[in-house]
């Protein structure tokens, strides 16, 4: 064989996988989003809402929260609108800025926050790997996005 097709074959195989290994990330992907959305459902809630809740273990204030969840602040006084009807959320005075609201969980909040995170962490996906192997793969990953020029 000459060194050209031996080169092709190389790239042909290096290729393959790294086509293999987008199509596990984007299929996992899939997976762990059908089952967070499955989960979040049998709470009543959007998914923004229950993201909102995971974000609220500390209050923040509506500007703050936003950022956290990629939208606008007028986005978030609808979000808080609905989980406040719900009495999850209260609006209490800003320590430190009288002008600003915070968003607090209120007691019954807290606990649908702690049963929806214990809730999404079961019969995940990844359920089937051990710590260890978590740990190894959070930290390819990781270092496979340090790498990366796209992201």
């Amino acid at each position: 064989m000459n060194s050209a097709s031996d080169s092709a074959s190389d790239s042909a195989s290096a290729g393959a996988s790294i086509r293999d290994i987008r199509l596990l990330v984007v299929e996992l992907g899939k997976r762990m989003d059908a089952h967070r959305r499955t989960r979040i459902a049998e709470f009543d809630l959007t998914l923004t809402q229950a993201k909102a809740l995971e974000e609220l273990g500390d209050p923040r204030t509506a500007r703050e929260l936003a950022a956290v969840l990629s939208c606008e602040p007028p986005n978030v006084t609808y979000i808080m609108d609905k989980l406040e009807k719900r009495g999850l959320v209260v609006r209490e005075p800003h320590p430190q800025d009288r002008r600003a609201k915070r968003l607090v969980l209120t007691e019954a909040g807290r606990e649908m926050r702690l049963k929806l995170l214990r809730r999404m962490g079961q019969d995940s996906p990844l359920d089937h790997l051990s710590q260890e192997e978590l740990n190894e793969l959070r930290d390819r990953l990781f270092r496979a996005l340090e790498g990366s020029q796209d992201g």
